[in-house]
């Protein structure tokens, strides 16, 4: 199992759920060599069994832009697109990031 993206519309009324799949968290963490201090958002969710995060204004959007710029270099960027396309629309408030 992956961790869960609980998408929430400005009425707070979740929306839809994706998800981070396992493969992909491994790999953003332990394969990428991605640096903290430039991806401060994704690192946030760094912690499989712990995360429990809610990202809304500048931080869903500097998500949105780290996932971006990740997804152009990973093998795994056809995942982070999908992702990308679920949380970036217009009617989008806010993000919920659970782990198991």
């Amino acid at each position: 199992m992956g961790l869960d993206i609980s998408i929430y519309n400005k009425d707070g009324t979740s929306t839809d759920v994706t998800e981070i799949s396992e493969n992909l968290h491994y790999w953003l963490f332990n394969l990428a060599h991605l640096d903290k201090g430039r991806f401060r958002t994704i690192f946030r969710v760094q912690d499989y069994y712990l995360t429990d995060v809610e990202l809304s204004g500048t931080e869903l959007v500097s998500f949105i832009n780290e996932l971006k710029e990740i997804g152009k270099k990973s093998p795994y960027g056809k995942e982070i697109e999908q992702i990308v396309n679920c949380i970036n629309t217009t009617n989008i408030s806010k993000i919920r990031i659970t782990g198991d």
